[in-house]
């Protein structure tokens, strides 16, 4: 059994949309302690001095200070899981992260999108990629007549209702369901018109006391109009899709990793908002509830290579392939093998690397006259 700490922004404790990697982790016998960071919004920092001391050390979108420059001088076994909203791509081009991706180098990555798996890649880290799909909720088939919309008015700066207009267009909503519950930050949400609310008998919402009274709205629509620009993981469309629904999104992360426009669901493009053509929602939420049902039994057979990765310390990922200098394992476990000699000593020194043209000649007809060469 291995100890797990287990650091995660302290949004996702009322969302809990990141809990299940840590639910995983128990099912297969390991002890997970949960740390909430509140530094996003001027609360105290998770400590490294308070997680170094786990078998393994999870860092869910938030992370922890290292004493020094790398994780992998502190620790055999840090994994950071990045979220592709953080990084607002959607708002590209983005600014250089080599700076931000410096201290995981000799680490892991978990990623649940392909684009950052390569790009983590990219940079040189050892990176696991999988596609979560969450687990049937309940037996829910979304409405096979009319034009029945959901839309949770987030955030008015980044698709507010004026977006959703023009992607309706000329079209006529039997029901359309708007949630008004803004998130942290943002501006009041700007509502339909007394003749848009006449035209697609919009009803509207704030928070319930009961999520399922929430769950019960939704299920009472068939189109799906995504929420935000960008997503994490994307917990909210992935629900809308596994209910049937057509899922009507931005061209952006993950949404577009999960939905083949056409297909399960449509996409747009945020900077050209123009009508889209509802005439197969009720065909394309049918596919988008099986790919789900497919998706999930696929995230059910990686799971077993999921938890190897978490449990297998970062060393044995780069052996034989990219060596960082001064590997060091830490409390518990041993030493990573050092370089020694003139290898050591190039990784060391960049005058030694650039005069390498000079030394290296030498080097090698001595060795090849001793019959080292």
């Amino acid at each position: 059994m291995a100890t797990v700490a287990y650091v995660d922004h302290s949004y996702h404790r009322s969302t809990r949309s990141t809990e299940f990697l840590a639910e995983l982790l128990v099912r297969h016998g390991h002890q997970v302690q949960v740390f909430w960071d509140d530094a996003w919004k001027g609360g105290a920092p998770v400590p490294w001095s308070e997680v170094r001391g786990h078998d393994v050390v999870i860092m869910f979108q938030s992370y922890c200070q290292p004493d020094g420059p790398y994780f992998r001088l502190e620790h055999p076994n840090v994994v950071y899981v990045p979220m592709f909203d953080q990084f607002d791509f959607w708002r590209a081009p983005t600014s250089n992260l080599s700076a931000f991706w410096e201290p995981f180098q000799g680490s892991k990555v978990l990623n649940f999108s392909n684009a950052l798996h390569c790009m983590s890649l990219g940079f040189g880290i050892a990176s696991h990629f999988v596609r979560y799909y969450q687990g049937a909720r309940r037996a829910v088939s979304a409405p096979q007549d009319g034009l029945h919309g959901f839309f949770w008015l987030r955030r008015e700066t980044q698709v507010p209702w004026k977006s959703i207009r023009q992607l309706i267009g000329n079209a006529r909503f039997d029901s359309l369901h708007l949630h008004l519950a803004v998130d942290p930050g943002f501006p009041p949400a700007e509502l339909p018109t007394d003749e848009e609310i006449a035209r697609h008998n919009i009803t509207t919402s704030t928070w319930f006391d009961d999520k399922a009274e929430l769950e019960a709205v939704m299920d009472r629509a068939n189109v799906f109009f995504a929420s935000r620009p960008g997503e994490g993981i994307g917990q909210s469309f992935l629900e809308a899709m596994a209910r049937g629904q057509c899922v009507v999104a931005p061209d952006q992360g993950t949404m577009n990793e999960y939905i083949l426009p056409g297909v399960n669901g449509l996409l747009y493009e945020l900077d050209d908002l123009r009508p889209v053509d509802f005439s197969c929602v009720h065909a394309l939420g049918r596919c988008a509830r099986d790919s789900v049902r497919a998706g999930r039994s696929q995230w059910e057979a990686a799971e077993s290579a999921l938890v190897r990765f978490l449990l297998t310390p970062s060393q044995a990922l780069y052996a034989g392939k990219y060596q960082h200098p001064g590997l060091v394992a830490g409390p518990g476990a041993a030493l990573a093998p050092v370089r020694s000699g003139l290898r050591a000593i190039a990784g060391r020194y960049a005058l030694f690397r650039k005069t390498r043209v000079l030394w290296h000649p030498l080097v090698k007809a001595v060795r090849h006259a001793v019959g080292r060469g």
